[in-house]
């Protein structure tokens, strides 16, 4: 699925929602903004609402009000995944590997090769 390139606030709106694994309120978005001013931020997050990047995750209460919770509908990785091609996919794998030290990440990506051959070879017999 191809996404349409966010705005600069757009962008650090969902930054902030990605970074954070709970549902945020435009007051929590707020307290974690450099500079966004919370009539921004709404407005902002209705625009995200329009175009089904966040929706609505619950209730929350903010002192004596009660607020909308959001969430992200896609991920950071569908996000950017949409805006490059798959021989430039390749070689960021590539690339990846080549120069990471982190055995445990290696680790992580071998079982998801590995998943993805069996599934792979379970099609091509089915």
């Amino acid at each position: 699925m191809k996404y349409i390139q966010f705005t600069k606030k757009e962008n650090e709106i969902m930054d902030i929602l990605w970074k954070h694994d709970v549902a945020m309120s435009a007051n929590d978005i707020k307290l974690a903004s450099k500079d966004l001013s919370i009539n921004t931020i709404q407005q902002t997050l209705q625009k995200l609402l329009e175009i089904k990047y966040i929706k609505v995750a619950g209730i929350g209460q903010n002192k004596k009000a009660i607020t909308r919770l959001y969430r992200p509908v896609i991920s950071e990785a569908q996000y950017v995944n949409s805006f490059i091609g798959e021989d430039t996919r390749a070689k960021i794998s590539a690339y990846f590997v080549e120069h990471t030290n982190d055995l445990e990440m290696i680790e992580q990506l071998k079982k998801l090769i590995q998943e993805k051959e069996k599934e792979l070879k379970s099609m091509s017999l089915s």
